[in-house]
């Protein structure tokens, strides 16, 4: 049957109720698209740059950008592949691996998660809006807010038509940013000497801060693994797995992979550092001519990003179960983010505020993911999507709501992840004063919350199966 619901330009129609079968339609590719619109953006560049800034050399830092886009795009495509199975979000897909109770947790951790990267999006995109009008001749504290609202706007209006109109608009941007953006580097190329890259924080880089650039690499992409069944959730049921974790996979590792790196280079030409205004640092290298172009690239890759962090942020509101519409709960986001921008901007100290929240996502996301991965092998992929909308009973509410082995593989992947950190974020008395080097929080607490999980889980899951 024609999907009648699903349309760009419409306003969609469903929420996290899972999609009918009749109504599932898509390719495997559109998720490519998707992935690579949300991820060619001016964000990604900074976070290549972090590498560089964190004392590890320049082949030290183009290692972890590749090795930590491997780890963190494969849990992407494999938190993907939920979707068709269970027809909603992946944290309303929580239930089964946490119990409808349990999942409370995760899911409230979430919403926060998908504001706070809203928030820091638009942060960016806000700033070069802020250039565009300094070129223009126009400043001061009224236009800093006009842009914010500008910015908003644009943000809120594509969120609030839904998925067919986030997938067509990502498509565009994936191909017109991935010019931008390619452009930008051959501006920057002719600024970076064969010399500097060879002897650039040649004097600091070791294992140990390598595996902490590693880490805060991998943190980025695994930090949409709670985002990432919200757009494989129309997919017909019977689609293969394999080609939805290569597609969303691959989509994000390409555009991760070459805007971190153009992040490498900027980072070399300018010293080692973007400073807390990154966006200021373009004029430096790209011709006047190009300035406007490449700021309007920021904005609208800003923008891009952040309209699936926008859709996913409403559609988790509405996994709380709170008495909301997604409109409405795209007004709160909305407000969440005004008041962010505010503490930003007091602080002025973007690139703290930034580094400090990809180090802490990775605590909670990485053993959440192992969870849901382990969750959907061990179930062969079979859900019960009625179930999983069920409140105060059901196959998925267990006992008194929560499913115990996902509860404590969570809490003990957090814990572990804590244990092994050793980033600016926090340092365990373990890693400082016992074994003295390197950050491990994102591999243990993966490892740690997958295994147990496993462990715990395999008996309970082949019993409900026979039921």
């Amino acid at each position: 049957m024609t999907d009648t619901t699903d349309k760009i330009g419409s306003i969609e129609r469903h929420g996290i109720e899972p999609i009918p079968r009749t109504e599932r339609h898509g390719s495997a590719f559109e998720l490519f698209r998707l992935w690579v619109g949300a991820n060619v953006n001016y964000v990604v560049i900074v976070t290549g740059a972090f590498t560089l800034e964190m004392g590890v050399t320049f082949f030290q830092a183009l290692a972890a950008i590749l090795i930590g886009n491997v780890i963190g795009c494969t849990m992407v495509g494999l938190t993907s592949i939920h979707g068709p199975k269970t027809g909603t979000s992946s944290m309303m897909g929580s239930g089964p691996a946490f119990g409808q109770l349990g999942a409370m947790l995760p899911k409230a951790v979430s919403v926060v998660s998908a504001l706070s990267w809203f928030s820091i999006n638009s942060i960016i995109a806000t700033q070069a809006l802020e250039e565009l009008f300094k070129i223009a001749g126009r400043s001061g504290s009224g236009y800093e807010w006009l842009a914010l609202i500008v910015v908003l706007v644009a943000e809120v209006a594509i969120a609030v038509y839904g998925h067919a109109t986030i997938i067509a608009a990502e498509g565009i941007c994936a191909i017109v940013l991935g010019m931008l953006f390619v452009a930008l580097a051959f501006f920057v190329v002719p600024h970076v000497s064969v010399d500097v890259l060879s002897t650039i924080n040649q004097q600091q880089g070791s294992f140990s801060t390598w595996l902490l650039a590693l880490g805060v690499v991998a943190s980025y992409p695994i930090g949409w693994t709670n985002f990432a069944s919200d757009y494989s959730r129309y997919f017909p049921e019977s689609m293969s797995w394999k080609r939805i974790a290569l597609a969303a996979g691959l989509g994000q590792f390409v555009a991760l992979g070459l805007c971190e790196v153009i992040g490498l280079l900027l980072a070399v030409a300018v010293g080692g550092s973007l400073g807390n205004d990154p966006v200021s640092q373009l004029g430096h290298f790209v011709p006047t001519w190009f300035v406007v172009p490449l700021l309007l690239a920021v904005i609208f890759g800003g923008v891009a990003a952040n309209v699936p962090n926008g859709y996913t942020a409403s559609l988790g509101l509405l996994a709380l179960r709170l008495p909301l519409s997604r409109i409405a709960s795209l007004a709160i986001i909305t407000i969440f983010t005004i008041c962010m921008r505010i503490a930003v901007v007091y602080s002025g100290d973007f690139f703290n505020v930034y580094q400090n929240f990809l180090n802490t996502m990775v605590f909670w996301t990485g053993p959440w993911a192992a969870i849901m991965i382990v969750d959907y092998f061990l179930r062969g992929g079979r859900y019960k999507p009625d179930a999983i909308m069920q409140w105060s009973g059901g196959a998925y509410w267990y006992r008194q709501g929560v499913f115990w082995p996902g509860m404590i593989a969570f809490f003990m992947g957090i814990v572990v992840s804590v244990v092994f950190s050793n980033s600016e974020t926090f340092s365990s008395p373990l890693m400082v004063h016992v074994l003295g080097w390197g950050d491990l929080s994102f591999e243990t607490g993966i490892v740690s919350a997958g295994l147990t999980y496993w462990l715990l889980a395999r008996g309970q899951i082949e019993t409900q199966d026979t039921e």
